[in-house]
Order: C-alpha cells, then structure tokens, then sequence
C-alpha cells in the first residue's frame, strides 16, 4: 500500500496593494499579508477539494489564509494546524529608499535566493531547515497512521519542504510543478512495515 502526502499552496490572499513601496512598506504589507484570510470568491478546484475529501488527515499552517484554505477544501472536517508549516521569513534585500511594486521586492527577493544557490550559501537559516525537517517527519507519521494526508502551507516553505520529503525516500514529480494559488504537488512511498 502506498502512502501520499499531498502540498497545496492556499488560497488567494484577501489582502490586496497597489503602488510601489520601499522596504520597511514591503514589511508592513507582510504583517498584513500575513493576518488577512483569502478571497471569499476564489475556490478552489474541484479535483483538489475531492484530494482532500478522500484524504486521512487535513492539515494546514497556522497563517489565516492557510487556516482558512483548509476549511475551504474540507467543508465541516476537523483541521490540525501547526507553525511548522508556515512560510518562510524572506526578508526583503536593504535596498534603502528604493521604491518596487510587489512583483519588484518578490523579484529580488527571487534573485537573491537564487544567488545563494549559485554561491554554494545557505538560501533559508539553520532554524527553517530544522522546521523543514521536523515538518517532513510529522507529515509522514501522520500519513503512516491515516494512509494520506493534505497540507496547506506557502509557496516558499512548500519548495523547501518538498525538497525535504524526497530526500527521505517521498517520490513526486519534480519536473511539472506548478507554484499558483491552490496548485497542489503529490508525494508517495510505499507503507513501511513496523
């Protein structure tokens, strides 16, 4: 029998901004990013809503819009939440007075990570890559005792945390993922045996 563990990215965010703003404007739009829900129109598909409905367990980040995503995709189920599954700090580049529109910060904030690849650095800090991994192996006791499990989190930290589950034996397809809103990616292992 196979286990799945399935990574959904949540809903569109309610919050919404227009304008360009400077870095200590883009950490104000954060905190409110991070304490709005999601649109009340944007549902999700109905492939993802029966994933979850046929799932064992619904989990989600401890974030609003994950929070809120979940129940959106299991109308009525219970939802465990934990801030293991929430997204990751990414902090914006000090680019002092410089003003962006959002996709300008998101941009940098893109380039920088992919800097640090390229330099051999470290992209997250030793406390994300430990949440990371205690994340992948709370996900995959929680498939061990339900046979699946949906999960709601970030785009960030769902890159991050996929990255982890592969590496301890999870097999998904690394080669089509998509990044929106309420993109869902797959992972399965065969049941271990205790």
């Amino acid at each position: 029998m196979s286990l799945k563990i399935v990574l959904v990215r949540h809903g569109r965010s309610a919050h919404v901004h227009s304008g360009w703003i400077n870095g200590a404007e883009f950490l104000r739009w954060r905190e409110a990013y991070e304490a709005a829900g999601i649109e009340s129109d944007g549902a999700p598909p109905p492939e993802l809503s029966a994933a979850a409905a046929g799932s064992g367990v619904l989990v989600a980040s401890v974030a609003r819009r994950a929070e809120e995503s979940a129940r959106m995709l299991g109308p009525g189920r219970e939802v465990l939440t934990s801030p293991l599954l929430s997204e990751l700090e990414l902090p914006p580049p000090a680019l002092g007075p410089i003003r962006l529109p959002l996709f300008g910060w998101a941009l940098s904030i893109g380039i920088r990570w992919l800097a640090c690849a390229a330099l051999g650095r470290p992209r997250v800090t030793a406390d994300e890559e430990q949440r990371a991994r205690a994340a992948a192996e709370w996900l995959s006791q929680l498939a061990e005792s339900h046979g699946s499990a949906v999960a709601v989190t970030h785009g960030s930290f769902r890159s991050l945390l996929a990255q982890e589950l592969i590496r301890t034996g999870w097999h998904g397809d690394v080669t089509r993922r998509k990044a929106h809103h309420w993109s869902a990616w797959s992972f399965t292992r065969p049941h271990r045996s205790p």
